[in-house]
């Protein structure tokens, strides 16, 4: 590559060795100025490294301040400020002692240190662009003045420092601006002198590293706003539920209350009843006091469940003969439901199962009643269980208008129902009923119409 004095006196041959020597003098001058703007601008680059870093730390307390101090966290930030000590010996010690103390205040008192720190760093920088700026209006009035006098002698000389001195540092002015804005546009080195490639391509260099700490800075902000607002709607998801469950143990505490007022009227039921039994000769008269008898005893028995619940203690495994059962509770039901309704019992005999006798009997209390509520007057009712490995499949189905789809695609809810007046528990119910044995509850509309319930239910043996 050429020197200097080469590129400059090539097309001046006629000039005298004062006009060349004021020529050295002045591109002396601006390599001079231009090698304090580079030292300038790596400073600047350095700066914005650290800074970023500042910023970093300052994000990860702002969200430490939503969330709450975490210790490990706390700790990484304390060691990624140790290694800038060196560069801000005063304030960094202060902000460290500050995260020492995994508290609220602690945290807003390193926050406004961190902050302090920065702004003084943010004044630094401008400082030093300034002082770039500045320095280069001298360079570009140094330059003119070079011209003045040079113009008489080197006309074809002033042409090619126009284009190899002047109009890269006007560019050179303009992107310093544009950084100081925040657009980071690189030059095109080619179109320059060589003098000038060296400075222009450190200050592409210099954009490149800048516009790419921009851009990470950028993504860690939306990031972080991402983060805040999943947080949030969390956080509201969460008090949804919150108030679903308050509103469920309320309603387990009614029912513990009405089950234990409850008890001693029916047991003064049951006894009047067994008395009118054994008074009665009457066989019709005796088969339906039996069946009121049994089903006062299994509401006993469910209340006893209910108040075991409150207490958290689950209903114990009984061995039974299910057809049996079934039959029991569909023979008490077939006087609450409207003669239009059938029930087609279609459980095979001799299946004996474990299960808690108790809430199985509710459960299906539940799924009739709410199939026949669908049907209304008129419809068909059935029940179907059968044993596929380890595992009762029990199976109430009916002909009627089949489940909304809002509950097909949204599940089993507390207090959402689609029918008036309904309040949702049922189902939730059965679908406790099945969790509680680690079995799987299955809502489906039939391909012919009308719905159908599965429950798939582990069979401890007998089964």
């Amino acid at each position: 590559m050429p020197s200097v004095r080469q590129l400059l006196y090539r097309p001046l041959i006629a000039a005298t060795v004062l006009a060349s020597l004021a020529v050295v003098a002045v591109i002396a001058a601006f390599i001079l100025l231009s090698d304090r703007n580079l030292a300038r601008i790596h400073r600047i680059e350095a700066t914005v490294g650290q800074v970023n870093q500042l910023q970093a730390i300052d994000h990860h307390l702002q969200a430490m301040l939503l969330d709450g101090p975490d210790p490990r966290a706390l700790a990484d930030i304390r060691a990624r400020l140790e290694g800038l000590r060196e560069e801000w010996p005063d304030l960094i010690p202060t902000i460290v002692s500050a995260l020492a103390d995994p508290t609220r205040p602690s945290l807003e008192t390193a926050i406004r240190r961190l902050q302090t720190l920065l702004v003084q760093e943010n004044q630094q920088e401008m400082r030093l662009l300034e002082q770039v700026v500045r320095d280069t209006e001298v360079e570009r009035k140094a330059a003119f003045a070079g011209l003045v006098v040079l113009s008489s002698l080197l006309a074809l000389g002033t042409l090619l420092t126009w284009r190899w001195l002047f109009h890269p540092l006007q560019r050179m002015n303009t992107l310093l601006l544009q950084l100081a804005d925040g657009r980071f546009e690189p030059i095109d080195i080619h179109d320059s002198g060589p003098p000038w490639r060296p400075l222009l391509d450190n200050y592409n260099r210099m954009v490149r590293r800048l516009a790419k700490l921009e851009r990470a800075r950028r993504e860690r902000t939306e990031r972080l706003e991402s983060q805040v607002r999943q947080a949030a709607t969390t956080l509201l998801a969460q008090n949804r539920d919150l108030a679903r469950a308050e509103r469920l143990a309320a309603v387990g505490e009614v029912a513990a209350g009405l089950a234990h007022e409850l008890r001693n009227p029916l047991a003064g039921i049951r006894l009047a009843l067994h008395n009118l039994h054994s008074e009665t000769d009457d066989p019709e008269i005796r088969r339906r006091l039996e069946l009121v008898i049994a089903e006062l005893e299994r509401i006993s028995r469910h209340l006893n469940h209910l108040l075991d619940q409150a207490r958290h203690r689950p209903e114990p495994l009984q061995t039974f003969e299910l057809a049996h059962v079934i039959e029991e509770t569909l023979a008490l039901l077939r006087y609450q439901l409207p003669p239009g309704i059938e029930l087609d019992c279609r459980i095979p005999a001799g299946l004996q199962v474990r299960l808690p006798e108790t809430g199985l009997r509710q459960v299906l209390i539940n799924l009739i009643l709410n199939a026949a509520q669908a049907l209304g007057n008129r419809g068909h009712i059935r029940i179907d269980a059968t044993i596929e490995g380890e595992r009762l499949i029990l199976t109430v189905s009916d002909d009627g208008p089949g489940f909304p789809q809002a509950l097909l695609d949204q599940g089993i809810r507390p207090f959402a129902s689609s029918r008036d007046g309904g309040t949702g528990l049922g189902l939730l119910m059965v679908k406790r009923f099945v969790s509680g044995l680690d079995g799987r509850l299955q809502l489906a509309n039939r391909p012919e119409g009308g719905a159908r319930v599965t429950l798939e239910i582990p069979c401890v043996p007998p089964c």
